[in-house]
């Protein structure tokens, strides 16, 4: 089989082969055959090969959002109504329902990540690369005598909010300031 990008020759190969995926990482599927160019090292991927390359995917972004907490993903009426559309519409949409936004179930429920959503109202795509968010600490007890837990938190690659921003600027207002309707 020659190839499409440099006219070389595709020879088979086989073993373990490495994909950098952009929203999950490093992904290694191992005892596949897939079809290499001689020349300019193009990829042809079998159809089998390609099917683990998704399984494997999936099951990663579907352990990471696991370990999100749960006041991170709202309900899919709050996703529509960020969305400004119906639930119907929501649920209907072809490229929500193939991970555009990042979504798991809980039963017959679906909750969308909240930053997925609103990545997906600002730039068309929700999806961001997970495998930036790394678990700081597992779960630690303080000492065996002190029942209080700490929880686990989460490391995300984004630049922290300044502390020069207004709207973190606390003012305290007074109650005689409000006038109530009665």
């Amino acid at each position: 089989m020659d190839c499409l990008e440099c006219g070389g020759t595709y020879t088979e190969n086989s073993g373990s082969y490495l994909l950098v995926d952009p929203y999950v990482g490093e992904i290694i599927v191992q005892g596949v055959s897939y079809h290499q160019c001689d020349n300019c090292g193009n990829i042809l991927l079998s159809r089998e090969m390609a099917q683990e390359i998704e399984s494997e995917r999936n099951k990663r972004i579907h352990e990471t959002l696991n370990r999100f907490p749960i006041g991170d993903f709202i309900s899919a009426s709050e996703t529509a109504s960020i969305l400004d559309i119906s639930r119907q519409a929501l649920h209907k949409n072809i490229r929500i329902n193939h991970g555009f936004i990042y979504h798991i179930k809980f039963g017959p429920t679906t909750f969308y990540l909240k930053q997925s959503v609103q990545n997906y109202k600002k730039f068309g795509d929700g999806r961001f690369p997970l495998h930036l968010h790394k678990r700081i600490s597992p779960t630690q007890y303080l000492a065996p005598s002190t029942p209080s837990k700490i929880s686990v938190f989460y490391e995300v690659s984004q630049p922290p909010i300044k502390s020069t921003h207004s709207f973190i600027k606390q003012k305290l207002v007074s109650t005689k300031e409000y006038i109530y309707a009665s």
